[in-house]
Formats: structure tokens, sequence, C-alpha cells
């Protein structure tokens, strides 16, 4: 990961799952709460199949929701475009899946 997190952040990212390596890492997109305190942004995605799903918000304003294995895929975070009207996929590594 490019930046440097807080301590509070990194382990919001560990506890989730969020890749942090791999070809699409998640870097979060950073907001406040209540107490100033910096935590990762939440978003809902609008449009498409995931509609009314919530996830976390990375820096281009993409959504990335968790999503268990199905298919031939392992368990993987569906990112979510454009609030939902596009997406792809990527393993919890951090790498894309076909």
């Amino acid at each position: 990961m490019a930046i440097k997190l807080p301590r509070k952040i990194a382990r919001q990212i560990e506890k989730a799952g969020l890749p942090i390596g791999g070809s699409v890492p998640f870097e979060p997109q950073l907001d406040r709460n209540a107490n100033g305190q910096p935590i990762i942004r939440k978003g809902t995605v609008s449009h498409g199949p995931k509609k009314g799903k919530k996830g976390y918000v990375d820096s281009k304003d993409r959504i990335w929701i968790k999503d268990r294995a199905h298919a031939s895929d392992p368990d993987h975070w569906d990112v979510q475009e454009d609030g939902g009207r596009s997406y792809f996929r990527v393993d919890l590594q951090g790498n894309l899946l076909a």
C-alpha cells in the first residue's frame, strides 16, 4: 500500500480481510467519526444486483463488497464501479479474477 495508514485503519482493513497487496490492493477513502478519528468510508450500492448492499469505499470511489465462493470462484470481493453499474472481482490477495 502506497500510503501510510493510521494503526486503527490498518486493523480495520485486516479485520475485514480487505487485500493490501496484489494487482488491485484496497486503498481506503477516509472519513472522520463524531470524535474526529479517521474511519474507512462506507457506501451503499445504488444499481445492479448488489443494490442496497453496503461496503467499503476506496480512494477511487469504488465500493468493495465481500462475496462467498460460488461457481468456480473462491471467496472474493465484488468491486462496484459507478454505483454498481459495473463491477469486477478481486480475490482475497488483491488479484483480479477472470
